[in-house]
């Protein structure tokens, strides 16, 4: 099943590290025309465009730094903690920032190579087809990535050849007309049934684009274009329409599905290698620990959204720095249970107050907010799940036995909230031993069916002006899967803020949040209430950091775009600085 990940990746870097769009110089350049002589060499190719994704400055670990946003915070305790990506603490002059813009656009010209060379390489027409469509998706996907993080940026669809310098004197297209790129070229492939086909997801599996990928893709986009700062607002009809062709199909794709084993079965099963093509629609795979003979294992549970675990022993549950914590604003959007923007559930000793928030309904909660870490017995060197305390809660000690005083019993006195990781991605599941310290096989959910439905909600509901039975059930299901109560909001605006609270609960630390906010108008918004809770008593000690990142997404516009890199205004003489940044 693991089909892309099991090409030898010695033979693509070859061909793709080789023209590296944004190097000044190449080295050991292999002329695209010695390649592609048949099948095996032209997926070889397809795949070296598909590991933009699993790069170090992809998924694996760079971009999905680019957070800074109102549902998590990074705390880190050395002295550079507050430097960088995560913190809304950077310059164009950020190592992250730039390798985040050279890996999507070394990805950009791999297809823009891949595209030139395929059409007349002796490789089958079946063959040829599918491998054009995916490369084109891939490189507007890649795209789209840029344009909504940076807006306007260099529109560039040949391959760079220039041995002094690959990248050209030219000017940023507008944020708008990349975004339209995207959707055409999107749509081209779905529709042009001559040059390009993608196909079913049974047969290509999670981490290859199917035309159920590219649909709930153009929705996302098309969502975009019609919101800020574009305001296309006729465009929510076309996401509201691909969204609706992931639903119910037309052209003979599969349908889709909820796991309905549980919201926890989704994420088990990316941490296990199960595929489940109903519910996930497209991930980054991410294969091994890098103590095998795999390259690409990922950083997804260890760096990236894990619980914190110090046990560094390979026979350990596996070890997470645990830097990414949630924030009040996030446990306070499932404690909200009538989606007025005010938590209904408190904190009380009570097992039977039915608004003790101990005993949320809502199962995403524990499983998003970690509701335990990994301590250490002081009595030898194992490690074990410690439940954070709740007000009331018996407290324990390190070795799990009662805290004692004075030979009582010692009880909470306060419940602790922010200490909580970010636990949607636990390493305790993964089946690859031993566990590296670092590496981890966890894949990570670009697309999901939950995301579709409350993409159609939003898109419909803002189409049509209010919204329909249909988009109130499809909430109610997301909803009723997570064990939530069922809603019933006929309001648009209402069920506007629905939609924008059920999807950070739903696809939080999935890297959508901060484009949800931005695209919404609401994240200078939204960082404003984060700066406010440094003085809520929930928050505990030590998370000093708080302040950087929440103040400067509060005070700022420039936070709701990333700078162009320094080096790469070097480089292009005809690049300007994003107005923002200026």
């Amino acid at each position: 099943m693991k089909t892309i990940k099991n090409i030898f990746w010695g033979s693509t870097m070859l061909l793709f590290t080789a023209c590296n769009f944004l190097d000044t110089t190449p080295s050991d350049f292999i002329n695209p025309d010695d390649f592609y002589k048949d099948d095996t060499e032209a997926f070889m190719g397809l795949t070296g465009i598909y590991n933009t994704l699993n790069s170090s400055s992809g998924y694996g670990e760079k971009y999905y730094q680019a957070i800074g946003t109102d549902d998590l915070t990074y705390y880190y305790t050395s002295s550079t903690a507050e430097v960088g990506l995560p913190n809304n603490n950077y310059t164009a002059n950020d190592a992250d920032l730039a390798s985040i813009w050279q890996g999507l656009y070394e990805g950009i010209n791999n297809a823009n190579y891949f595209l030139e060379r395929i059409t007349d390489s002796p490789v089958s027409e079946v063959n040829k087809k599918m491998y054009r469509g995916e490369a084109t998706f891939l490189r507007a996907y890649f795209y789209f990535l840029l344009a909504q993080s940076w807006g306007d940026v260099p529109l560039i669809t040949t391959a760079q050849t220039n041995t002094d310098n690959y990248v050209p004197n030219i000017k940023a297209t507008s944020q708008a007309e990349v975004l339209k790129f995207v959707t055409d070229e999107m749509e081209k492939v779905l529709t042009d049934e001559e040059n390009y086909s993608i196909g079913t997801i049974q047969v290509v599996g999670a981490g290859r684009v199917s035309r159920s990928a590219v649909k709930g893709i153009l929705a996302r986009v098309y969502l975009k274009r019609a919101s800020w700062p574009t305001n296309e607002t006729e465009l929510y009809s076309k996401a509201k329409y691909w969204a609706g062709e992931v639903i119910h199909p037309q052209d003979g794709s599969m349908t889709h599905a909820l796991n309905m084993e549980g919201y926890a079965q989704v994420f088990k099963n990316l941490a296990t290698d199960v595929y489940d093509p109903e519910e996930s629609i497209w991930e980054v795979e991410f294969k091994g620990n890098r103590q095998d003979s795999h390259t690409n294992a990922g950083r997804i549970g260890s760096l990236i959204c894990g619980i914190q675990n110090a046990d560094v022993l390979q026979t350990s549950l596996g070890y997470s720095y645990g830097r990414y914590c949630v924030t009040p604003g996030l446990w306070d959007l499932y404690n909200d249970l009538d989606g007025d923007g005010t938590p209904e559930l408190i904190s009380t000793k009570d097992e039977d107050d039915p608004l003790n928030e101990k005993y949320n309904k809502d199962e995403r909660r524990d499983w998003n907010i970690a509701p335990y870490r990994f301590q250490k017995r002081d009595d030898a060197t194992v490690y074990w799940k410690k439940n954070w305390e709740y007000i009331g809660d018996v407290k324990l000690n390190n070795n799990g036995e009662p805290d004692l005083k004075d030979g009582q019993k010692q009880y909470a006195t306060r419940t602790q909230y922010i200490e909580r990781n970010a636990g949607k991605f636990r390493r305790e599941y993964e089946l690859v031993t031993p566990r590296d310290k670092n590496y981890t096989p966890i894949n990570f959910p670009l697309l999901r069916y939950s995301d579709v439905l409350l993409m159609y909600a939003e898109a419909q509901n803002q189409a049509d002006g209010s919204p329909s039975v249909e988009s109130i059930g499809y909430v109610n299901d997301v909803r009723r899967r997570a064990k939530a109560d069922e809603v019933n909001i006929t309001d648009p605006q209402k069920f506007q803020r629905l939609i924008e609270d059920e999807r950070g609960r739903e696809l939080c630390f999935e890297g959508l949040r901060k484009m949800d906010l931005i695209r919404w108008g609401k994240y200078k918004e939204a960082m404003k209430k984060v700066s406010l809770y440094a003085t809520d008593s929930r928050w505990s000690s030590g998370r000093q950091y708080l302040l950087i990142y929440a103040t400067n997404g509060a005070t700022s516009d420039r936070y709701q775009w990333l700078p162009i890199p320094t080096r790469e205004l070097g480089l292009n003489n005809l690049l300007q600085q994003n107005q923002a940044w200026r």
